[in-house]
């Protein structure tokens, strides 16, 4: 999804979305910066990066975060969609093909793009059941929607073979070895040399300068 349907990651996106709502929420930022500290001396991996990230929504109870959510698929992610993409989606919906949108993202808000775009299949990263999002969200087993983890959560639905992957990331290597072709969204060089006789597409990207760090700080 971030990167392929739409540039940029729509972890930092939501962010930028729940703290310019409530912007006591930016006190989440220290506890933050502690945890970018314990990722990048390798004692935090990718999976508690993210529960610690998803900080900024701690205590907000499911209903007003449903709410976000939805409103933050409508009217923020579903206008960024690369048209290039979009068309391509279409034309699979339109011959009848089996569909499955496979996110790292959470899927607090990846159910609902799916939802809008048709998606026939759609999984999220998924976090326990709550009232209210709790402090660092526990991920269930497998973990972390990634890597050879989106393999598993594919076959729980069936699905163990595709005509066509489409990603615009390394970490879906796994997931492109059960796919007959690949096409890549924007690759960096390093990635496409790995892909064989991949399908390239380069919609042009569209986000504002510091993009990362605006969305963090909630601009």
């Amino acid at each position: 999804m971030d990167g392929t349907l739409f540039a940029g990651d729509s972890q930092l996106r939501f962010c930028r979305w729940v703290l310019k709502r409530h912007g006591w929420r930016r006190l989440y930022l220290p506890i933050v910066a502690c945890c970018g500290v314990l990722r990048g001396l390798g004692i935090f991996n990718t999976e508690l990066m993210k529960r610690a990230f998803l900080s900024y929504a701690w205590h907000m109870d499911k209903e007003t975060l449903q709410r976000h959510c939805k409103d933050f698929a409508q009217q923020e992610l579903i206008p960024a969609l690369y048209p290039l993409v979009l068309e391509r989606l279409r034309a699979h919906r339109k011959k009848g093909d089996t569909t499955v949108l496979c996110s790292a993202s959470p899927d607090w808000w990846t159910r609902y793009v799916g939802e809008a775009l048709g998606f026939t299949h759609t999984i999220g990263t998924p976090t326990e059941d709550f009232e209210r999002v709790p402090f660092m969200p526990s991920i269930p087993s497998p973990g972390n929607n990634k890597g050879a983890n989106k393999l598993t959560r594919l076959a729980a639905i069936g699905i163990t073979h595709a005509d066509v992957g489409y990603t615009d990331s390394a970490a879906d290597l796994p997931m492109l070895s059960i796919c007959d072709r690949a096409v890549l969204i924007n690759p960096k060089q390093r990635f496409a040399a790995l892909v064989e006789e991949a399908e390239i597409l380069t919609p042009p990207k569209k986000l504002p300068p510091a993009f990362a760090l605006r969305c963090v700080l909630g601009f």
